[in-house]
């Protein structure tokens, strides 16, 4: 995961299970792995770039998260089933029916030798959503002990179950 703080790239190792109906979770390593100023000017430097830069930074930052995940696999012996990725938003403007994530999933899956999957935006944003479709379910499935589940970073979520 590599949010709009552009603090670096968060890696966890999660395993889910389903007992007697309900979901548990457990993390079993996780990292972040510092973002270089150098990478940090690149990634900003999309907002004001062409299509050209755009296209490069999409792949160049799969990649980047690929060999990541490989390092972050390797160090740690672990075997998965797949990668999960939203890549890096650059843009987001779901008023305006439109979200931007690069980091393409499938310079990803090539550096890291796993599955990939990804894009979970585009579609919640296409359906009038703001793009974070994960959030609420995440939330309903594994917090559901909670009234509320607040996701503080760049854009924040708030979730409840009306009713």
């Amino acid at each position: 995961m590599s949010g709009t703080s552009l603090d670096g790239l968060d890696l966890a190792y999660c395993e889910f299970e389903l007992l007697n109906g309900k979901w548990h979770y457990c993390i079993r390593q996780a990292e972040t792995v510092e973002y270089s100023v150098e990478l940090k000017n690149k990634i900003l430097a999309c907002e004001e770039s062409s299509g050209e830069y755009l296209a490069f930074m999409d792949s160049y930052l799969g990649s980047y998260f690929g060999k990541q995940a490989r390092i972050f696999l390797d160090k740690y012996n672990l075997e998965l089933d797949f990668i999960s990725s939203h890549g890096q938003t650059v843009f987001h403007r779901p008023e305006k029916n439109f979200t931007l994530q690069i980091g393409n999933i499938n310079s990803l899956c090539a550096e890291s030798r796993c599955s990939v999957i990804g894009d979970f935006r585009s579609l919640d944003v296409a359906l009038q959503g703001q793009g974070a479709p994960l959030v609420p379910i995440g939330d309903k499935e594994l917090f559901s002990d909670y009234d509320c589940c607040l996701n503080l970073g760049g854009f924040s979520n708030t979730s409840f179950q009306e009713g």
